[in-house]
């Protein structure tokens, strides 16, 4: 940068800032990898002062116009300057729209994805996943390196309760939460639906032919299991794969984690997508929610 900033100097003494102006169209052309190596403040901070820049030769160039041929002729062309003013804007929203589709993109396949998991035959006493929720994305060395992740709320069970559990000093000590599963009376439902029988109200020989209470399956005594409830959500992410549109362009590698569900997703050799989709849960009636960390 300050090698840059001592050419433009130079540049500017012996040719105006019209030759600058073609200098940085050049450079910026050649840049751009910057965005893929996360260097993205600096990138913008440099847009940021070349728009200045641009701006001020906007204006400098319709005064230029009522110069002399013999000035003009020693002038570069303005369309130049303009075409590195326009370089300029489309470049300064370029990391920002390609990052923006790129999420939209992650966020179709998520929901495509979810949708199948919901569609697999399975134990209907499991924690219901919830549309994912976007939360952001961790930029790597390159494109490829950067990590989207989402969130997908868990709602419990028919017949299950969630209590949320608060460390002793409060949200402070959200880590130290836990996350209490109760059973809820099922004799309505059974009664009007049929479809289920009641875990509190029915003798334990009845229940055997009904599957499992969330209790019995990812449940460490009251409390639910992290890291049980994550190795069932990528089993059954796993399974759901295949099922998904996508998957007959993209492969799909798991990832080793005890708290969420990581993936990569590989189209050919060179081209890869991280994802990982974290688990939680809605604190009360706010819109604030507890991941599985």
């Amino acid at each position: 940068m300050t090698q840059l900033l001592l050419e433009i100097e130079q540049i500017e003494q012996e040719h105006g800032w019209a030759r600058v102006g073609t200098l940085l169209l050049s450079l910026l052309q050649q840049w751009q990898f910057w965005v893929l190596t996360g260097e993205i403040v600096l990138f913008f901070v440099l847009c940021r002062m070349l728009m200045k820049f641009c701006r001020e030769l906007r204006s400098g160039t319709k005064k230029g116009v009522s110069r002399s041929k013999e000035d003009d002729s020693s002038e570069e062309d303005p369309d130049d300057i303009l075409d590195a003013c326009r370089f300029l804007n489309g470049s300064l929203q370029w990391p920002v729209r390609s990052l923006e589709q790129t999420c939209m993109v992650v966020e179709e396949l998520v929901d495509n994805l979810l949708a199948a998991c919901q569609g697999l035959p399975r134990n209907k006493f499991m924690p219901q996943l919830q549309p994912a929720i976007a939360v952001g994305s961790a930029s790597g060395p390159t494109e490829c390196d950067t990590i989207y992740r989402l969130l997908v709320p868990l709602n419990p069970p028919p017949g299950h309760a969630f209590h949320l559990e608060l460390g002793t000093e409060g949200e402070r000590l959200a880590r130290n939460s836990c996350l209490r599963v109760e059973l809820q009376c099922l004799c309505t439902r059974e009664r009007m639906l049929g479809d289920v029988l009641c875990f509190l109200h029915r003798p334990q020989h009845e229940l055997k032919n009904q599957d499992p209470s969330l209790l019995d399956t990812l449940c460490c005594s009251s409390y639910l299991d992290v890291q049980k409830t994550a190795k069932w959500f990528q089993e059954l992410v796993a399974e759901a794969w295949e099922a998904v549109p996508q998957s007959a362009r993209l492969k799909l590698t798991m990832l080793p984690s005890t708290r969420f569900c990581k993936f990569n997703l590989t189209k050919g050799s060179n081209k890869s997508l991280s994802i990982e989709l974290m688990l939680g849960v809605k604190q009360g009636d706010s819109d604030t929610y507890l991941t599985f960390e």
